[in-house]
């Protein structure tokens, strides 16, 4: 049976940035991430080529799965804000919260985001046209990378840990086994792999099954967004 240290769960934002996050702090274990998507250079929509008008049902889904996650192929924008989005502020706080999207941000433009422009609705001209009318608008930062940039980002943090972190793509994963000395991935091509610790960030596409393993081992969860 293979051993790894830690095995991550998906390659998404969350798998990104832990896999940065280990490389910079030179984390000296064995890391996996497992994806069950395609690599980022594979990740094309029939549909956004034009081969097709209607959805093929690729499987996986080359928007929703792969590196990067499902915001891979969007239009890029990264909103600084706690006034919508998410609910980090409610388990840091409002200060922390704010201090790690900016980090974020930081990171993104050192690795080829600098020159997208930053928009900001604080103290501008359509706030003050929108309180004439009653109107509030919520205030925020946004970080307008655009897809073609955000993808050329997302190539610069794969390579950025690709020696140090093995990534396996096209491997999902079915169940979590607990062990007295840490976890057991089981793969979907059957494959068991013991770790001391794993991180689930399996995203938008993998949330029910994130809530099962969760319900399994007696974590406790609540719905949000």
């Amino acid at each position: 049976m293979e051993k790894y240290d830690v095995v991550v769960v998906g390659a998404g934002a969350g798998g990104v940035f832990l896999t940065y996050e280990l490389c910079r702090r030179k984390f000296s274990g064995t890391v996996l991430v497992l994806e069950k998507g395609a690599p980022l250079e594979q990740r094309h929509c029939p549909i956004s080529e034009g081969k097709t008008e209607t959805c093929l049902k690729c499987n996986p889904c080359r928007v929703m799965s792969g590196y990067g996650g499902a915001g891979t192929l969007s239009d890029g924008k990264y909103n600084i804000t706690t006034r919508f989005g998410g609910d980090l502020h409610k388990y840091v706080g409002e200060k922390r919260a704010m201090e790690l999207m900016e980090y974020v941000d930081e990171v993104l433009t050192s690795f080829g985001g600098a020159d997208a422009k930053l928009y900001s609705t604080e103290n501008s001209e359509l706030k003050t046209k929108a309180l004439q009318h009653d109107l509030h608008l919520l205030d925020a930062k946004v970080r307008h990378l655009g897809t073609d940039r955000n993808r050329q980002i997302l190539h610069r943090l794969y390579d950025y840990s690709k020696d140090v972190i093995e990534t396996r793509f096209f491997t999902g994963v079915d169940d979590i086994e607990k062990t007295e000395d840490g976890f057991i991935v089981v793969t979907g091509k059957g494959d068991r792999i013991a770790c001391r610790d794993v991180v689930l960030a399996p995203g938008r596409s993998g949330s029910r099954w994130m809530s099962e393993i969760c319900e399994k081992l007696h974590i406790k969860t609540m719905s949000n967004r």
